[in-house]
């Protein structure tokens, strides 16, 4: 009898464990309410419809800039929102960057053949440009102003002092000057889109166009 119920305690505890890594890895990682799933990290939340925060190609064909930044084939574009709920007189420093997580056991194509192009869904339905279209590169260094750390590619950075939310697609295509004969065929690549935000002095980026700042 004892010893049946040392079985039931053990099986308990066992569950409590669960239950408790569970809970933990919901907390921590992203929490899903029906078909939309968010993701927080620091003072800034993105919410997505699509199993993950990730867009992939496979077997796709070059093609130019003009096409790929209206492309809206299944795949092709993900679109996401940025939020934050701010109370007082704080600043919140953002940043959308992208992460190359394709598989090691999958035939992959160099990020230097791989095109991001970002933009802003208005009200009206038409879309903002935030970046001209870019090859995949990896920042080298790390932004201490809103928490991206180093090994993934910049893709917009911004700023919130007031409580707001922002709607944007992201296209990913490969490069018109990608040659694919002779590749096999079926080569992939996949980036995970992340979101870092920080409270703190309004960050002035030094250069380029994905560096708009909203005031």
């Amino acid at each position: 009898m004892k010893k049946r119920e040392n079985i039931i305690i053990i099986v308990v505890l066992i569950v409590m464990v669960i239950a408790i890594v569970g809970v933990s890895y919901a907390a921590f990682s992203y929490s899903r309410t029906g078909s939309i799933n968010s993701i927080t990290t620091g003072a800034i939340t993105m919410t997505y419809e699509e199993t993950d925060n990730t867009i992939s190609l496979t077997g796709a064909l070059p093609t130019t800039d003009k096409t790929g930044m209206v492309r809206m084939n299944p795949g092709e574009y993900f679109d996401f929102s940025i939020s934050s709920e701010i109370t007082g007189d704080v600043n919140i420093n953002y940043e959308i960057s992208a992460k190359d997580i394709t598989s090691s056991d999958a035939k992959k194509i160099d990020g230097s053949n791989i095109k991001l192009y970002l933009t802003r869904l208005k009200d009206d339905g038409t879309e903002e440009e935030l970046m001209t279209p870019e090859t995949y590169n990896e920042e080298t260094s790390e932004n201490t102003y809103t928490g991206r750390p180093s090994g993934e590619m910049s893709l917009y950075t911004s700023s919130m002092n007031s409580s707001e939310s922002n709607n944007y697609r992201l296209r990913m295509y490969v490069d018109e000057d990608y040659n694919p004969q002779g590749d096999g065929g079926g080569l992939t690549f996949t980036v995970q889109i992340n979101v870092y935000g920080k409270a703190g002095d309004k960050y002035v980026p030094l250069t380029t166009q994905k560096y708009i700042r909203r005031q």
